[in-house]
C-alpha cells in the first residue's frame, strides 16, 4: 500500500510538472521554470521510494534519490526567490543553487552512499549520506527549505493572497519532516509528511490560478 501512495504521489507531481511547463511555455517567467524541475525531481524522489519501500534502497536509485530529494527543494527556493526577491539577488541565488547542485551530484558519485540501517532511516537521510555529499545535501536543503516558506510568507505578507500560506505550509511540513528524519525522529511518518507537503503546495497553485486576483484576506482593522 505504501508503494501505491508513492507512485500516486509521484502522479500528481508529475501533472503538476506538465502544467507548470504549459505555463512556462506561455509567460516564460523563470518562476515556472525552476518549479517545473522542482516536480520533476519530485517525481524521481517517489519513484525512487516506490522502487525500494517493500525491498530495500539499492545504491544506484539512492544515490537518484540524494540528488532529487535535495534538488527539489532547492530548484523550488530558486522559484520561489524570483517570485519574492529582486531579480538581481534571485538571479545570483539561482547559479549559487545550480553550483550546488552540480557539486552534489560530483560529491556523490565520488563519495557513495553507505547503504546501511532501516529503509526508513536511509529515506531521511541518516547514516546513509556521507562526506562531501551530505554537507552539499544538508546546505541544500535546509537553505532551500527556508527560503520556500520565508519567501512564501514574504509573498503572502504583501498581497495577503492566502494561496501563498498554503504554499508555504507545504513547504514547512515537507522541510520538518526531513529536519526530523535526519535526527532519526519521526521516521515513520516522514512518507505521510511529505505527501501533505506536496498536496499543499499543489492546492496553493491550483487556487493561485483559480482567480487571477486571488482572494484578499481582510486587513485589521486600525486599532485593533
Amino acid at each position: 500500500m505504501t508503494a501505491g501512495l508513492f507512485v500516486l504521489a509521484a502522479l500528481l507531481a508529475l501533472i503538476f510538472a506538465g502544467a507548470l511547463v504549459k505555463r512556462y511555455q506561455t509567460h516564460h517567467a523563470p518562476f515556472y521554470l525552476w518549479w517545473t524541475i522542482s516536480f520533476g525531481l519530485y517525481t524521481l524522489a517517489y519513484l525512487a521510494e516506490a522502487l525500494t519501500v517493500n525491498s530495500h534502497w539499492n545504491l544506484p536509485v539512492y544515490d537518484v534519490y540524494i540528488v532529487a530529494s535535495a534538488g527539489l527543494v532547492g530548484s523550488m527556493s530558486v522559484g520561489t526567490a524570483f517570485l519574492a526577491f529582486k531579480k538581481g539577488l534571485a538571479k545570483a541565488y539561482a547559479w549559487f543553487v545550480s553550483l550546488l547542485g552540480i557539486a552534489l551530484i560530483i560529491a556523490t558519485i565520488a563519495t557513495p552512499p553507505a547503504i546501511h540501517g532501516s529503509w526508513l532511516a536511509l529515506n531521511g537521510g541518516k547514516g546513509g549520506i556521507i562526506g562531501l555529499t551530505q554537507l552539499f545535501y544538508v546546505l541544500m536543503a535546509s537553505l532551500g527549505g527556508t527560503i520556500v516558506v520565508l519567501g512564501a510568507l514574504w509573498s503572502w505578507w504583501k498581497t495577503r493572497r492566502y494561496y501563498n500560506l498554503l504554499i508555504a505550509a507545504g513547504a514547512l511540513i515537507a522541510s520538518t519532516g526531513g529536519t526530523m528524519a535526519s535526527q532519526g525522529v519521526g521516521l515513520s511518518i516522514l512518507p505521510v509528511m511529505n505527501i501533505v507537503g506536496l498536496v499543499l503546495i499543489f492546492l496553493g497553485y491550483i487556487y493561485s490560478r483559480s482567480s487571477a486576483q486571488g482572494r484578499l484576506s481582510r486587513p485589521m482593522a486600525k486599532g485593533a
